[in-house]
C-alpha cells in the first residue's frame, strides 16, 4: 500500500541542514498494525509524518497504491491525507474551544458527509471509543486520556485505510494507555495502523511488525508474531453505507457553519477582531468626512462675475414655461422641508443699491420687509412706504453703537441706478443674519412691496434693450446715454409719449406730433411693446413744463410716457426667484423636489468658479488613497496577530486534509461576519444619533456628509479589505507544510 525508496527528510535552520530520516526503504500493506520504537532523535516522528503527508521529503520516492509522490504540491498531499489517513497525534491536535462531539463531526464535515449520517457515524464512534457521556463537554475539560479516545475517534470517524499515531499512549497512565492500545489493535484488522512510540512492551503483544529507528536510519524491520483474535473483535464499523455516500467534498453549508462557529467559540478572539473592524469603519468614515468637509469649504471659496450674492445655500428659479412667479407658486416652494426662505425679489438679490447722506454711504441689497425675520438692535418696524429697516455685519464701522445712533431716524438718498434715487428714512437697525456659509458683500435694506417694486420697475429698465421705432425706423438706447431713453413722468398722459424735438428730422414735414412711435422692451425674461402718439416735443425752453424734469442737459433725447405706460413694460414682477436651503447635505435632494414642481434650478454652489478645489482635490484624493491602503495593512497586521491564535486550529484542519480554497472560505465566512456585525453596530449608532435618542456630537458631525450610496461604498470596503486580509492570511499559512505550520505555532 505504502512503499519507501531511499526517502530522505532534511530541515533547514539558520543556515544549518539536519537530516530527519536518511535512505529509508519500506514496503507497508494493509492489515498491518506496525509500531515504529527508537530513541528521542532517531526520526521516527518524522518517518510517521512523511508517511502521513505532513511532511514533504527531498530525496527518494514514496509511492501510495504504486503511484508516485514526488511531485505532489501541497494541495496533493492535502488530498491525499484527507482520502488515505487517520491521524493520532501525541498531543492529541484537538480543537480544544470545540466539544467531544464537534471535534469528531469536524473530520466529517471536511469530507462531504450528510448530516443525517454524520449525526449516526460520530454517535456510534464515541460509543465504541466509550465517551458517549462526554459528547457535549469542551475538550479543554476533558483528561489526557480522554482526549486521546477524542483523537482516535475522530481518526476512525472517516474509516480511512490507513491510522497513524504518533506515541498514542506517551502522556497517558498505565491503564488508560492498555485501553488505548486494545482499541487500535481492534481496529488494525482491514486498515493499516502505524504507531510511534518509546515503550515498545505496551504495544509488543498486539504488533504484526516491529521497526527501529536510529539516527534517521532503519536499523531493525522484523514481522513478530500475530496475537490471537476472538470472534468478533476487529469488526468493521458498520459504516460503509455511510461511507458510500460521502462526497468527499466540503459543503457550502459546513464551511458556513465552520466559519460561523469560529467567530464566536472564542468570545476575546472575536470582542478583538470586532474593535478592530469598528475602528476601520469610524477611520475610514472619519477620513472621508474630513475630505468631504474640506471639499465644501474650498468650493465656497470660488466666485460668480455674474451674481453679487453667491451664497453656497442660494438656489436660483425660473419657470419652465418662462411665466412670472405666482403667490401659489410661492407657497408651494415652501413646503418643501429643506427650503429655509424664499425670496421672491431675485434680480434685486444681486443688485447693490447705495445708501447715501453728506458723508455716509453704504451698499446694501433690497428685500421686501415682510422677508425681515432678525432681532432688531434699535429703533422699530417700517409703518409707512418710505421707511426702511437696514441691516449689517456687526463688526462694520457704521453699526458700532457710536454710528449706529448716526443712521436711526435719519433721512437717507438710495440711490437704485444713474437715473434713479429715492428718499427713505432708517427706522430700524439689525444686525445681518448671514446664510449658511454666506459670502456676500453689503447689507440688507428692508423696504415696502411699492418701492420694492419701483425697485424692480427700474431693474427691468436697467437691463433691457429698449428700441424705439420712430416713422420705420429703429432707435436703440444706448446704456449710460439719454437719448431714446424711456422715462415715466406725471405730466405725460396715457398712451402719449413727450419726446425731444430733434425727433421731427424723422418725419417729411419735420413735424412728429401727432405721430405714432413705438416702444419695444427686451430681456433675458421677456419681450414687451407699446404703441403711443407723440403728444408734444420738448425744447431747452419747454422742457420742465412738459416733462416736469429741471435737469435739460442731463436727459434731454430721453423719450417720456406716463408711470402707466412706464408699468407695463417694466413692471412685470417676478420671473426669477431665489430659495436658500437648509441643508447643503441635502442640496441635490431639493433641486429634484424643485424640478419635479416644473422649475429651472441653478445653484451657486455649482456654479461657482474655483480653481483651488481642484488642485485640492489633485492632492487630497492621493492622500486618502494612502491613507485607506495604509488602513488596511495595520488592520491586517493586528487581524494577523489576533488570528495567530487560530493558526494551530487552521493547521489541523490541513492535517485533517482540508484544501487551501476551503480555508480560505471558511476564513471568508468569519471576517464577513465580524464586518457585518460592526457595521451592524455602526448604523445603530448612526440611526440613534440621527434619531436624537443618543447625544454623540463626534457621531453626528463624522456621518454628517454620508449619503446611503456612501454607506453602500463603506461596506464594499469594508467586504474587500476583509477579503484580501482573509486571503493574505490563508496565503501565510500555505507557505510551509502542514506540520511546519504546526510546529512554528508550537
Amino acid at each position: 500500500m505504502i512503499q519507501l525508496k531511499n526517502v530522505s527528510k532534511f530541515y533547514y535552520s539558520k543556515g544549518m541542514i539536519a537530516s530527519g530520516i536518511s535512505k529509508v526503504n519500506l514496503t507497508l500493506d494493509k492489515g498491518e498494525f506496525v509500531v515504529i520504537t527508537g530513541e528521542s532523535g532517531s526520526g521516527k516522528s518524522t518517518l510517521l509524518n512523511v508517511i502521513s503527508g505532513l511532511d514533504s521529503y527531498e530525496e527518494g520516492e514514496m509511492y501510495i497504491d504504486g503511484k508516485e509522490t514526488s511531485h505532489y504540491l501541497a494541495s496533493d498531499f492535502e488530498e491525499y491525507r484527507k482520502k488515505y489517513i487517520g491521524n493520532i497525534f501525541q498531543h492529541f491536535n484537538l480543537v480544544n474551544s470545540y466539544t467531544v462531539y464537534q471535534n469528531v463531526e469536524l473530520i466529517l464535515r471536511i469530507n462531504g458527509y450528510s448530516k443525517a449520517d454524520t449525526k449516526k457515524r460520530v454517535t456510534e464512534i464515541l460509543q465504541r471509543v466509550g465517551l458517549s457521556a462526554y459528547a457535549k463537554t469542551k475538550v479543554s475539560k476533558l483528561s489526557g486520556g480522554q482526549k486521546q479516545r477524542v483523537s482516535i475517534a475522530r481518526a476512525l470517524a472517516k474509516d480511512t485505510d490507513i491510522i497513524v499515531a504518533d506515541e498514542p499512549t506517551g502522556n497517558l497512565d498505565s491503564t488508560s494507555a492498555a485501553g488505548i492500545v486494545e482499541l487500535l489493535s481492534a481496529i488494525s484488522r482491514d486498515k493499516l495502523v502505524i504507531v510511534v512510540t518509546h515503550n515498545f512492551e505496551q504495544f509488543e503483544a498486539y504488533a504484526t511488525r516491529k521497526i527501529k529507528m536510529y539516527d534517521g536510519k532503519v536499523v531493525e524491520d522484523e514481522k513478530v508474531t500475530q496475537p490471537v483474535r476472538t470472534a468478533g473483535e476487529g469488526s468493521a464499523l458498520s459504516f460503509a453505507a455511510a461511507a458510500g455516500r460521502a462526497s468527499g467534498r466540503i459543503s457550502v453549508p459546513s464551511k458556513i457553519r465552520l466559519g460561523l462557529r469560529n467567530t464566536f467559540n472564542i468570545v476575546p478572539k472575536f470582542l478583538l477582531l470586532l474593535v478592530v473592524f469598528l475602528f476601520v469603519v469610524v477611520a475610514v468614515t472619519s477620513e472621508y468626512t474630513s475630505f468631504q468637509h474640506n471639499k465644501e469649504e474650498n468650493s465656497n471659496l470660488g466666485y460668480n462675475s455674474y451674481f453679487n450674492n453667491f451664497s453656497p445655500d442660494r438656489v436660483v428659479l425660473k419657470k419652465s414655461d418662462g411665466s412670472q412667479f405666482t403667490e401659489d407658486d410661492l407657497k408651494a416652494i415652501r413646503q418643501i422641508d429643506n427650503i429655509k426662505s424664499v425670496a421672491a425679489c431675485d434680480v434685486l438679490l444681486d443688485s447693490l443699491v447705495s445708501i447715501e447722506e453728506g458723508d455716509i454711504s453704504y451698499e446694501a441689497f433690497p428685500r421686501p420687509v415682510s422677508e425681515f425675520t432678525g432681532k432688531l438692535v434699535d429703533g422699530r418696524l417700517p409703518q409707512t412706504d418710505n421707511e426702511v429697516v437696514l441691516t449689517g455685519d456687526k463688526d462694520d464701522y457704521y453699526f458700532t453703537d457710536e454710528m449706529r445712533q448716526e443712521l436711526l431716524d435719519k433721512d437717507f438718498k438710495v440711490y437704485v441706478s444713474e437715473n434713479k434715487e429715492v428718499t427713505v428714512r432708517i427706522v430700524g437697525l439689525a444686525y445681518k443674519t448671514y446664510n449658511q456659509n454666506s459670502y456676500v458683500y453689503g447689507g440688507d435694506l428692508f423696504v415696502s412691496d411699492s418701492l420694492l417694486e419701483d425697485m424692480l420697475e427700474n431693474t427691468y429698465s436697467v437691463n433691457s434693450t429698449v428700441t424705439t421705432t420712430i416713422n420705420g425706423k429703429a432707435q436703440e438706447a444706448a446704456e449710460g446715454s439719454a437719448t431714446y431713453r424711456v422715462v415715466p413722468s406725471s405730466k405725460v398722459a396715457q398712451g402719449t409719449a413727450v419726446a425731444s424735438e430733434e425727433i421731427n428730422n424723422f418725419y417729411e414735414k419735420g413735424k412728429a406730433k401727432e405721430q405714432t412711435i413705438s416702444v419695444a422692451v427686451k430681456n433675458i425674461y421677456y419681450t414687451e411693446s407699446i404703441n403711443l402718439k407723440v403728444a408734444d416735443v420738448y425744447t431747452k425752453k419747454t422742457f420742465e413744463k412738459l416733462t416736469g424734469s429741471k435737469d435739460f442737459e442731463s436727459n434731454n433725447g430721453s423719450i417720456y410716457i406716463n408711470p402707466a405706460d412706464y408699468r407695463s413694460l417694466f413692471g412685470k414682477g417676478n420671473y426669477q426667484a431665489t430659495v436658500y436651503v437648509k441643508d447643503l447635505k441635502d442640496l441635490n435632494a431639493t433641486k429634484e423636489a424643485l424640478q419635479t414642481m416644473g422649475f429651472k434650478t441653478l445653484a451657486m454652489k455649482d456654479a461657482m468658479v474655483n480653481y483651488v478645489d481642484s488642485v485640492v482635490s489633485i492632492i487630497q484624493v492621493p492622500i486618502a488613497v494612502i491613507i485607506i491602503i495604509a488602513l488596511f495593512f495595520i488592520a491586517y497586521f493586528v487581524i494577523r496577530l489576533i488570528l495567530r491564535s487560530r493558526v494551530s486550529y487552521f493547521s489541523i484542519l490541513r492535517m485533517l486534509g482540508l484544501a487551501r480554497k476551503n480555508i480560505r472560505r471558511i476564513l471568508d465566512v468569519e471576517m464577513f461576519t465580524v464586518i457585518n456585525i460592526a457595521f451592524a453596530l455602526f448604523l445603530a449608532v448612526v440611526i440613534l444619533v440621527n434619531t436624537g435618542i443618543i447625544h454623540v456630537e463626534y457621531i453626528r458631525t463624522l456621518v454628517e456628509y454620508l449619503k446611503v450610496t456612501d454607506y453602500v461604498i463603506l461596506y464594499a470596503i469594508l467586504v474587500l479589505m476583509g477579503y484580501l486580509i482573509s486571503g493574505k492570511f490563508a496565503r501565510s499559512l500555505f507557505k510551509k507544510t502542514a506540520m511546519g505550520s504546526f510546529r512554528e505555532e508550537e
